[in-house]
């Protein structure tokens, strides 16, 4: 068996660098700015980046700067999520996030992040977690103390390498997921969004010919057959869960996806509902998610599905709404909660039956594929999860 020494987390990296405690100007374009909620199973999630221009950048990275196979953690909300900086990916640090630089004659840069994710490691977080006050922090001086299992560097590098080949199949079906997604909603874009938006000389545009009447609600024409309705007319409410966010971290192992007001999706074992639902958060900002198949969700999410044949238009109607939900349906002082009966009462354009009948064979399969390669993600961390600790103590051996 390998032989084990538990060393503190300082011990093991050059610098221990934390974030600027200000919050910049947000871009939708520029330099991304990594936050806690990039931070997801060991990699940056560069689906929800935030930007920041040059001088901005300049500013952030006075401390330091974040370069290849450096590992960005959080301190807080999550408490204890990692991600790891790939190469050729210029990027400073938001709030509530600390920069580890391995100390790569020590340590494997790889090996650290899956040490840092293992239970020896996430179960002393925990602890930290359950002393802190109403929002819990990893300050600093208590990471640098963290206690770290390692083994000799040789033995560091030949797991780190394995491990990664299951995190690249894990990166591999997420890019396929993605990109079926995106191929759905240009489907969709192309057959409805025509309908919706007008050209650039203020005229709706017009879908094969087809007769175009004006809707006083809308304030524009629409196409002939086609009806203004209310969200509350075309969903169905999915019950109210009972399932607190911390009962789905205390459970890694679960099968079930599980959806919160956060950005991370975790797992657990419980089922509320299948088929095809969306998940809007109900308080903080707005998004929306949306999953086919078997799944659950928390206290403070707001689950609903389209009524026959809305379903799988409601995903793409919700997403379109998302960029103006914070505006529109999000009030309150502090922290803003989503206004239900408002985006209730929106009004919408629908097809008509035989439309929406034709949509839904075009996209049903992409929902049902994505979903399948979230399962085997799930499947494929669980392995990793096992496999890991095995790997550091010694129990499986590797060969080369």
């Amino acid at each position: 068996m390998k032989k084990i020494k538990f060393v503190n987390l300082e011990e093991v990296c050059s610098e221990i660098i934390d974030c600027p405690h200000s919050t910049p100007k947000w871009l939708e374009k520029g330099i991304p700015v990594i936050r806690n909620y990039n931070l997801v199973n060991g990699y940056i999630d560069k689906n929800t980046l935030s930007y920041v221009d040059e001088a901005t950048y300049e500013e952030r990275i006075k401390r330091g700067e974040p370069i290849e196979d450096d590992i960005i953690i959080s301190r807080e909300a999550p408490m204890g999520a990692a991600g790891i900086v790939p190469s050729n990916f210029k990027c400073c640090l938001g709030q509530r996030v600390v920069l580890l630089k391995p100390n790569k004659i020590k340590v494997d840069p790889y090996y650290l992040l899956y040490a840092f994710l293992s239970k020896p490691v996430q179960n002393q977080i925990s602890q930290i977690n359950k002393t802190g006050s109403i929002v819990s922090n990893l300050n600093i001086k208590d990471l640098k103390k963290l206690q770290i299992p390692t083994i000799d560097l040789r033995s560091q590098r030949i797991i780190a390498n394995k491990v990664k080949n299951i995190d690249s199949k894990i990166a591999n079906n997420n890019a396929i997921s993605k990109e079926l997604e995106s191929m759905a909603k240009t489907i969709y874009d192309y057959w409805f969004l025509q309908f919706e938006f007008p050209d650039k000389d203020g005229k709706p545009y017009k879908s094969n010919g087809g007769k175009m009447v004006w809707n006083d609600q809308l304030k524009q024409e629409i196409p002939e057959g086609w009806e203004v309705r209310k969200l509350k007319d075309i969903i169905v409410e999915n019950p109210k869960s009972k399932i607190k966010v911390k009962e789905a971290q205390q459970d890694h192992f679960g099968d079930i996806p599980f959806f919160t007001s956060g950005q991370s999706i975790l797992s657990m074992d419980e089922k509320l509902v299948t088929g095809m639902n969306c998940y809007l958060n109900t308080g903080g900002n707005a998004d929306v998610k949306y999953f086919y198949g078997p799944a659950s969700y928390s206290t403070d999410t707001w689950s609903i599905k389209g009524k026959v044949f809305m379903e799988y238009l409601l995903p793409f109607i919700l997403k379109n709404l998302q960029p103006s939900m914070d505006d529109k349906f999000f009030q309150g002082t502090g922290l803003r909660h989503l206004q239900k009966p408002l985006l209730k009462d929106y009004p919408i354009l629908v097809p008509n039956e035989e439309i929406r009948s034709k949509f839904i064979p075009l996209v049903s399969d992409v929902f049902r594929k994505v979903s399948d390669s979230y399962r085997e993600n799930i499947e494929l961390e669980k392995m990793r999860n096992f496999l890991l600790p095995m790997l550091m103590n010694g129990q499986v051996t590797i060969k080369d």
